[in-house]
């Protein structure tokens, strides 16, 4: 019972999540309201409530979505890629991460511009990335060795989401980027190998 229990409620909680999805890329997050999500739903608004508080929690909860879609494409990734995993097969993965066209990166996107307003999402910021990286540690399949605190330093993380922004709000910045794909791969390993080298600061 106690399990079935438990399934309804993951299940009611997905339509939930894929309600507010809608409704942030409609409408942005700062222009949702609590309304606009239980409207996408055939939940009742105290049913929303019973699950989530607020959008914040809604968010969050879309950004651990979106890291355990990452990881599925980690993992694809490293069954079709050919060769040895070195410098390039990761900055591979971040070029991919990067031009993504998803729901879940175009919310990511969204959750990005509305941290400039919002103190609440900024401080969510180093948890996803805490998220993220245990994501990533527990969700990969294949044994990956080596040294990855890259993956958090500052001005990576900056540079990313810089580009993930781009590809979601210029028009056309997608196309272009994709086109010039290997010189993203190569700024990437270049900055890698700097890293390792601790040249980076």
């Amino acid at each position: 019972m106690k399990e079935k229990k438990q399934k309804v409620g993951q299940i009611r909680k997905k339509e939930i999540l894929d309600a507010a999805k809608k409704a942030f890329i409609k409408k942005g997050f700062a222009d949702t309201v609590m309304e606009d999500i239980i409207a996408e739903t055939s939940l009742s608004r105290g049913g929303v409530y019973y699950h989530y508080k607020n959008k914040v929690d809604i968010l969050h909860d879309l950004m651990r979505e979106g890291m355990v879609y990452r990881v599925e494409k980690i993992n694809e990734f490293l069954t079709d890629y050919p060769g040895e995993l070195d410098l390039n097969a990761a900055a591979q993965m971040i070029a991919d991460k990067i031009l993504d066209k998803s729901d879940l990166m175009s919310v990511y996107a969204i959750y990005l511009q509305a941290q400039k307003n919002s103190k609440e999402l900024r401080d969510l910021f180093p948890i996803l990335l805490e998220e993220s990286l245990n994501a990533a540690r527990t969700g990969i399949k294949e044994v990956i060795t080596g040294d990855y605190s890259y993956l958090s330093n500052e001005f990576l993380v900056f540079f990313m989401n810089t580009m993930i922004l781009g590809c979601e709000i210029l028009d056309g910045a997608r196309e272009s980027f994709m086109k010039n794909r290997e010189f993203i791969v190569e700024i990437v390993t270049l900055f890698i190998e700097k890293y390792n080298k601790k040249e980076v600061k």
